[in-house]
């Protein structure tokens, strides 16, 4: 197989360019990215300044701490009624669990479903030598079960869902989930279901996938504690698969990232033990942001949205002739204003942007009034 050469992903071309910016202009706004301002909370911070007194910084099992994996199997078979095993748990970033989790279960030629617009799965398939192809979703950002029927072949292998969805905060409900794991175990696929945002829900339950679909169906569900504890920077995560897949991938995790640090492991330990209200707060004061912010795009002129049910981002569409990255390219240079371009995240994605309500009221009404300075000045006009 060739070298693989990705290019540039459009969002990380907004982010370079934020950073070069940020240095000349202080008041720059960044809600291009999803990481909250918010510190992880001192419990956690202190479980892993005694880990590290204690001297835990040694290797660790590859697959993580027995501790760590069993309260993960325990929060996930009482909050979100997946049932497994310690052993079916592999800790690692999940970001990178996404990676492990196709190499452990796509050859090259394979290919993979998902979702247009999406997450970044582009991406680790093609590393893997293994063929991406989209499917659309539906007007309101839920899934168009029979565009995902006619996206299978011969060749799928697998089937990358999330839920709440990025860049669309889209929670996909039950009736939906069911219906997808019925179309895969059909075409003997399996699941990788995102699940990262299951803690930032704000209308509605989350529901996981490994819930809602035959346990016959492989799903590999994917958690992080990135978003749930602000722990962006922490790097660390899960993954909940078969137990086949599980081995595969603690293999894929010896030979790339050996383990995750055990003074972190102790720190999620920690947060899945102890967190639980600081975890609350947090939800709540990202509910009250994203109804801010809808207020105040309510307003603005050329900019319609579908409401987001959870994660950390409203996916608005704009009337301005320019395309997503051109958009959020100019809005930097013009306004001190950083978003994510659409298109980054798929074709259907070209005519929108993505914001993160990532800063507070204060900041977002400041991102918004510069917003429809930029969008007015650019011929949108009020509906």
């Amino acid at each position: 197989m060739p070298p693989v050469d990705l290019g540039e992903n459009a969002a990380h071309a907004i982010d370079r360019a934020a950073t070069a910016a940020a240095r000349d202009r202080k008041d720059l706004l960044r809600l291009h990215v999803g990481d909250p301002e918010f510190p992880t909370p001192a419990g956690i911070c202190e479980a892993a300044a005694r880990a590290l007194q204690e001297g835990r910084t040694h290797y660790a099992p590859a697959q993580g701490l027995l501790r760590l994996r069993t309260a993960i199997v325990e929060r996930w078979a009482s909050r979100h009624e997946v049932p497994a095993t310690p052993d079916q748990v592999v800790v690692l970033p999940a970001k990178f669990a996404i990676f492990a989790a196709l190499a452990a279960t796509v050859d090259p030629g394979d290919e993979v479903l998902f979702a247009d617009p999406s997450y970044f799965f582009e991406e680790p398939i093609r590393l893997l030598g293994a063929v991406p192809r989209r499917f659309p979703l539906r007007p309101d950002h839920g899934l168009d079960l029979d565009a995902l029927n006619a996206a299978f072949t011969e060749r799928t292998r697998a089937v990358a869902l999330v839920t709440p969805g990025n860049p669309t905060g889209r929670r996909l409900r039950r009736d939906e989930l069911r219906a997808a794991g019925e179309i895969a175990l059909a075409h003997k696929a399996t699941v990788l279901s995102d699940e990262a945002y299951s803690e930032l829900v704000y209308d509605g339950a989350h529901v996981s996938s490994a819930a809602a679909m035959a346990p016959e169906l492989g799903i590999v569900t994917i958690g992080s504690f990135s978003k749930a504890f602000a722990m962006s920077g922490w790097r660390s995560g899960f993954a909940i698969a078969p137990p086949e897949i599980a081995r595969r991938m603690v293999s894929v995790v010896e030979h790339t990232l050996t383990c995750v640090p055990p003074f972190v492991q102790e720190a999620c330990r920690w947060a899945l033990e102890n967190a639980s209200e600081e975890t609350a707060r947090l939800r709540e004061l990202l509910r009250e942001r994203r109804d801010h912010l809808l207020g105040r795009l309510d307003d603005l002129p050329g900019i319609r949205y579908v409401p987001p049910d959870g994660a950390l981002y409203v996916f608005p569409e704009y009337a301005v002739d320019l395309s997503s990255e051109q958009f959020a390219l100019r809005l930097l240079a013009e306004e001190g204003l950083a978003v994510a371009p659409g298109a980054a995240f798929g074709p259907a994605g070209e005519g929108h942007v993505r914001l993160a309500y990532t800063v507070p009221p204060a900041s977002l009404d400041v991102a918004c009034d510069r917003l429809g300075v930029f969008l007015e000045r650019n011929g949108a006009r009020r509906g």
